[in-house]
């Protein structure tokens, strides 16, 4: 496990000569800080051959002979991995071809095989980088040694009401009992996996980018969990997720009681409001929302794959990827901010918006008036376990629709099913640039309030996905009328 807490940390930065004789500094730089940092001594030697692939790219190809060139190598270390990052301003190179899983091309292959992750992006006058990341091997739950007399029995029999139970926070040593009660919930179902390696789960609370509460029963025993999580240190709301209540403990108002507590928590951090994405295979997640005084906002169609469902819960129609409902709800006092409303949703964010109580201005953008920056910047989340990716538009560039078809042909490729897409609503451009992202395919999904520096605009899109709008229960009258409008929105798209 990676030493001490972080958010990403930059190690060392080196700017190197283009010459093959000085590139053993850079390996040596590579091979004796992530080995000090806590990578073992297979992912080092990984981690080690790519860079020296990449490096060796930008020597050979970079420069023309006799020009002096250099190039930056930095080496990152984030909770849950190290980035290596290797940036150049020599030739421009064709960064396609390392997303290309079937590349010929035996460098980008060992470069594939030797990381976790590449990314590549051209940064205009200032050349292009290249990223490869690593991530760290922790170890999953079922390969941990259970200690006696840890585990819950699995009887059916409710705990005695007389037995009391404690909410307070959750600690880093404590993800091991928490795993086990996500497996007494979910099984090995749950989509993000990060919850079944302990070690993993424990360093993102550490850099704070989760926080959870937990109730704990007399013998110490995690019976219950609700956490906060956010994808950046910055982020001004916090996604509310990985509830979980053993079902031994149920019927005694576990859930409502953490929301408040981590409401207060998370407000306490400055964080504005909490999200959260209720199952739409029952009612009673989006009631239990409600009730917390949650408003609705969207709907995800086909979020999640079939697999990821509750344990014992029995559903039909297991071959479709199940639907969630968007909440949101304030933990602190409202800002007021200005928006730009694409004029085809103008009417359902406007009702939206008064369904949530939110403060703000609302505008229409002037086609004439665009203002694009040189390069795009859209960030992306990759989920292989639940087929589904996430991208957030935090600049638009000349660049943006060609940008956008590339990030959708890849993930295409990799048979992602479901892309989220989140546009800034403070941005005109998004109004104005709307109807020509929908030609792609994205359909309107909902609101999603602060999350990119300010409110977003959620679009989706699936691919060869099987969806039955009948498979959906909805609780109120409002998502009900709201998702209507989105089931329209998505025939219109996929026909």
């Amino acid at each position: 496990m990676p030493p001490g807490t972080t958010d990403k940390e930059t190690l060392a930065s080196l700017k190197v000569k283009a010459e093959l004789r000085l590139l053993p500094i850079v390996l040596r730089a590579v091979r004796d800080v992530t080995s000090g940092y806590g990578l073992n001594e297979s992912a080092v030697r990984d981690l080690e051959l790519a860079t020296e692939e990449a490096c060796h790219n930008v020597i050979e190809h970079a420069y023309e002979p006799g020009e002096h060139g250099y190039y930056k190598v930095k080496i990152h270390r984030e909770p849950t991995c190290f980035r290596v990052t290797i940036r150049d301003q020599g030739i421009p190179f064709n960064l396609q071809r390392l997303k290309e899983e079937k590349n010929s091309d035996i460098g980008v292959k060992l470069m594939r095989a030797c990381t976790d992750e590449i990314k590549s992006k051209y940064l205009g006058k200032k050349g292009k980088v290249v990223e490869l990341v690593k991530n760290f091997p922790f170890e999953s739950v079922n390969e941990l040694e259970s200690p006696p007399n840890t585990l819950i029995s699995p009887k059916e029999d409710l705990a005695p009401k007389s037995e009391m139970v404690d909410l307070r926070l959750m600690r880093p040593d404590e993800t091991v009992s928490l795993a086990r009660l996500i497996y007494r919930v979910y099984g090995y179902t749950y989509p993000h996996e990060e919850i079944y390696y302990p070690e993993k789960f424990a360093s993102l609370i550490k850099s704070g980018l989760v926080t959870s509460c937990v109730a704990v029963n007399e013998q110490n025993e995690i019976v219950g969990h609700l956490g906060v999580f956010l994808e950046t240190p910055d982020d001004h709301v916090g996604e509310s997720a990985l509830a979980a209540v053993d079902p031994c403990y149920r019927g005694r108002g576990l859930f409502p009681k953490m929301k408040k507590m981590m409401m207060k928590e998370v407000a306490s951090k400055g964080i504005l409001g909490l999200y959260s994405r209720a199952v739409t295979v029952h009612m009673a997640s989006q009631k239990s929302n409600v009730e917390m005084g949650a408003k609705e906002t969207g709907f995800v169609l086909a979020h999640s794959p079939p697999t990821a469902i509750f344990k014992k819960m029995k559903t039909e129609d297991v071959g479709i990827r199940r639907t969630v409902a968007l909440f949101y709800v304030l933990v602190a006092p409202d800002q007021e901010q200005t928006v730009f409303l694409p004029y085809k949703h103008q009417y359902v964010l406007r009702k939206i918006y008064k369904h949530t109580g939110l403060k703000r201005v609302l505008k229409m953008a002037n086609p004439d008036n665009v203002n694009l920056a040189f390069h795009s910047d859209i960030h992306s989340h990759i989920l292989p376990e639940m087929a589904s990716a996430f991208l957030r538009v935090n600049k638009y560039g000349t660049d943006f629709m060609d940008e956008l078809k590339l990030h959708v042909q890849d993930l295409k490729k990799r048979k992602i099913e479901l892309i989220v897409l989140d546009l800034p609503l403070k941005d005109p451009n998004t109004a104005i640039l709307c109807p020509e992202i929908e030609k792609m395919r994205f359909f309107f999904s909902g609101l999603m309030p602060e999350y990119l520096d300010g409110d977003a605009l959620r679009l989706q899109y699936l691919h060869s996905v099987n969806f039955d709008p009948g498979t959906v229960d909805v609780y109120s009258e409002f998502a009900k009328e709201l998702f209507n409008y989105i089931v329209q929105e998505w025939e219109t798209h996929s026909s």
